[in-house]
């Protein structure tokens, strides 16, 4: 199946169902942000304590994505999400379980990292890059773009959903929210093909498995250097709406300057995905992956008041908003289609575990110095070299020229 078999009402279908899965299924990370104060205030656990399950979720998933990558790969998107959503929401809801020992909370991540694996962008991004081929990035950017829409949104539902259902009550009426989005749009549009309806559509060259695809060194360079950006964007996932506490602002306000990180998430992914297919994809790459560095560098020469944290959030939600995008375009651009699921899942999982990683260890330097600032500094010297990893890459294949 490629984007010529297909009529624009079912790639409009395709691409519905994966933008409601993908920002249904990447929501934990800012719930967790959310979270973090009433958890604390309730249970008495450190920043770093509470970020720490992002960690325990992100050294799981490069075992879950490269397997659910490759599940997909062979057996289509449908028929790996649709009990991969279901399995998400039941995990989801098991995090209201947790407290007030802290080891409920990391067991209740543990399994909820494993369970949703099936509801993973792998999974939903393989949908849209099988669906579209010269509007490939424009297609990703508006089915990575809908995540925004429930960024800006995560703390207002927290704040409300606790006053409504208490602390225990968050995260299952969450799941039940989760499932009734995602399950329906992708039993009706998620395609089925996996690579045996594949192999006989696609040239030779483009038929390379996943063992001559884990040899290409272009693949562990970009890893790389996504670790840099990743670091960047769980830090400010996890710890942004705290340090704006940490200036003075209150709960609610913060709230209020997080709106803005969802329409800049949107915006930058669109304009991301438009300019990958019109501009050079290292120059694209290389703009959006500067963005996190400059971000953390205006937190530490700027002062935090509502007007500039307002927007810091803007850029952080552009730079956010952009990052996925590269990787899923990279990813089908460098590697190709055939072993497209075992290749976004070895770059999403560098990528999910250097936001789990950072979260937890920018919490654990926060609660052993009291400051942000020398992380920051140090993530900032870290995006140069990963800007410097992208110009090392080359330029990509050959883009296929079909609509």
């Amino acid at each position: 199946m490629n984007g010529d078999d297909l009529t624009r009402w079912q790639q409009a279908g395709i691409l519905f169902a994966a933008t409601i899965g993908i920002a249904v299924a990447g929501v934990h990370f800012h719930v967790v942000g959310a979270m973090v104060k009433p958890l604390g205030d309730a249970y008495g656990w450190s920043r770093g304590d509470i970020a720490f399950a992002l960690t325990i979720t992100a050294a799981l998933h490069p075992f879950t994505n490269i397997w659910i990558g490759t599940m997909a790969d062979r057996y289509g998107p449908r028929r790996v999400a649709l009990p991969g959503i279901a399995l998400f929401c039941i995990g989801f809801s098991l995090l209201g379980l947790a407290g007030p020992q802290l080891w409920t909370w990391y067991a209740a991540y543990g399994a909820f990292a494993v369970l949703g694996a099936g509801a993973s962008s792998v999974v939903f991004t393989m949908a849209v890059v099988q669906s579209f081929t010269a509007r490939r990035g424009l297609a990703l950017a508006v089915s990575l773009a809908g995540a925004g829409l429930f960024v800006s949104l995560v703390p207002s539902i927290v704040i409300a959903l606790e006053r409504f259902a208490g602390l225990g009550g968050i995260y299952p009426l969450l799941a039940l929210a989760a499932f009734a989005l995602m399950f329906l749009p992708a039993w009706l549009f998620l395609p089925v093909t996996g690579s045996e309806g594949r192999a006989s559509a696609e040239p030779a060259s483009k038929r390379a498995g996943w063992r001559d695809v884990i040899g290409f060194g272009q693949l562990w360079r970009l890893a790389l250097g996504l670790l840099a950006i990743a670091s960047c964007v769980g830090t400010f996932i996890v710890h942004f709406q705290p340090m704006l506490a940490d200036a003075g602002l209150m709960r609610d306000e913060a709230a209020r300057v997080a709106l803005f990180i969802g329409p800049a998430m949107i915006a930058g992914r669109i304009v991301t995905g438009l300019l990958f297919d019109v501009l050079p994809t290292r120059l694209v790459a290389t703009v959006a992956f500067s963005l996190p560095g400059i971000a953390c560098l205006l937190l530490v020469l700027l002062p935090l008041d509502t007007t500039t944290a307002s927007l810091l959030a803007l850029l952080i939600g552009i730079g956010m908003g952009s990052e996925v995008d590269v990787v899923a375009y990279l990813s089908s651009r460098y590697f190709g289609l055939a072993g497209y699921g075992v290749v976004f899942g070895i770059l999403i999982s560098a990528y999910g575990l250097a936001v789990g990683m950072s979260s937890w260890l920018v919490g654990k330097v926060y609660d052993a110095t009291g400051t942000y600032d020398d992380v920051l500094m140090v993530l900032a010297a870290a995006v140069v070299g990963a800007i410097l990893l992208v110009f090392s890459l080359g330029s990509p294949p050959e883009a296929e020229t079909s609509v």
